[in-house]
């Protein structure tokens, strides 16, 4: 038994581990671009771009949903559908015993714009260095798992909240450094990242479900988005606490730095330009169809306003025998409105009526509009 133990440790340990929910880390709900990407994690960019590791793309597809920003993961949340995928073209997955995934960035374009509350900039190589420098807190906010338990409880596991790390970031050499300390933690062939993230009980670490989630530094309300959590991990538990322990001194993640990916990210933010051009046009043209189609209703009810007026009119204007019996209720007559004696001078005036003009034109003998004048 105990060397069955020893046995599983020793292979857990060597087993490539995928940064996919953030163990010791803290609640993150409302967290302004955390997002939950079918199972996975992303980082929302702008409001339509998410920002996600190309081997979740790979797991889940271009036919996965994904979750407004913070939000508590969970089936009544509203929907939000990927329109396109951009891959990052130099793209590699793990091969044979090198467990690094190289370039592991993607893009996903959404059909529909989720809120944005923040502003977002793709860190320089000069951001990088001076964070470096100035050992800034670097924060990453996720969605995998949280603990080992979670491993077995699906309840918690579909219901938990974004929870977030902070660290700092160390350059590709002192990355290669630590990785040369603890040999067992990566293999001789591996390929070594851009810079490393440092993990551990106290910070917080990866574990699965994180993947995609982005590393960022905050100044101010603007947050400098370094690159995606996936490409490589080391020396860390993966909510496996059973079998595995941290190296020493913590655990690294290994990432890609984002500004090697901006062709990209203008393809994408291209790409939505054009769409919400399109979608302003068919807006245009939606609204004025519905203003053509109101004012034509509205019109089409005015006539058929009149149409009933004049009808109502008609049927209840009065018919006279003669003259004679038209002065008796109208002493001046019954004339058109605006129509102007032709005749001898005039001693009353008349009812101006259409209706009722029309009714008895019969007797208006002149032919001037007026019927009975005297």
């Amino acid at each position: 038994m105990k060397k069955l133990l020893i046995l599983i440790l020793a292979i857990s340990l060597l087993t490539p581990v995928s940064a996919q929910g953030v163990e010791f880390g803290q609640d993150a709900t409302g967290d302004p671009n955390a997002v939950w990407v079918m199972g996975a994690s992303g980082f929302l960019y702008s409001d339509r771009i998410v920002f996600t590791a190309a081997h979740t793309i790979e797991y889940f597809g271009s036919t996965g949903y994904l979750f407004a920003p913070g939000v508590k993961n969970g089936s009544d949340n509203k929907k939000y559908w990927p329109q396109k995928i951009l891959m990052a073209p130099t793209y590699r997955a793990r091969v044979g015993t090198d467990n690094t995934r190289v370039d592991d960035f993607a893009i996903i374009i959404l059909r529909e714009s989720m809120p944005m509350r923040n502003s977002v900039q793709v860190a320089s190589p000069a951001d990088i260095e001076s964070f470096i420098r100035e050992k800034a807190p670097v924060e990453m906010v996720g969605y995998g798992l949280q603990n080992e338990a979670m491993r077995t409880d699906l309840q918690a596991r579909y219901n938990n909240s974004p929870h977030k790390m902070t660290s700092t970031i160390v350059s590709g050499d002192d990355l290669r450094k630590y990785l040369a300390a603890y040999p067992g933690w990566h293999q001789p062939n591996q390929t070594i990242l851009d810079f490393g993230i440092p993990n551990n009980e106290k910070i917080g670490s990866n574990c699965d479900g994180d993947s995609g989630s982005g590393f960022f530094v905050q100044k101010s309300n603007v947050r400098y988005y370094l690159g995606a959590a996936g490409g490589s991990q080391a020396g860390i538990t993966n909510c496996n606490g059973s079998f595995t322990r941290f190296a020493p001194n913590g655990g690294m993640s290994g990432i890609t730095p984002t500004y090697k990916f901006l062709a990209l990210i203008k393809e994408a933010e291209d790409f939505v330009a054009n769409e919400k051009k399109l979608e302003a046009i068919q807006e245009a043209a939606r609204v004025a169809a519905e203003l053509k189609a109101k004012l034509e209703a509205e019109a089409k009810a005015a006539a058929e306003l009149k149409a009933k007026q004049e009808a109502d009119a008609k049927a209840a204007a009065k018919v006279f025998k003669n003259c004679t019996e038209l002065n008796k209720v109208y002493p001046g007559g019954v004339a058109l409105p605006g129509a102007i004696n032709s005749g001898g001078m005039t001693k009353k005036k008349p009812k101006y009526d259409k209706a009722l003009y029309n009714a008895n034109k019969k007797s208006d003998r002149d032919k001037d509009g007026i019927a009975c004048e005297k």
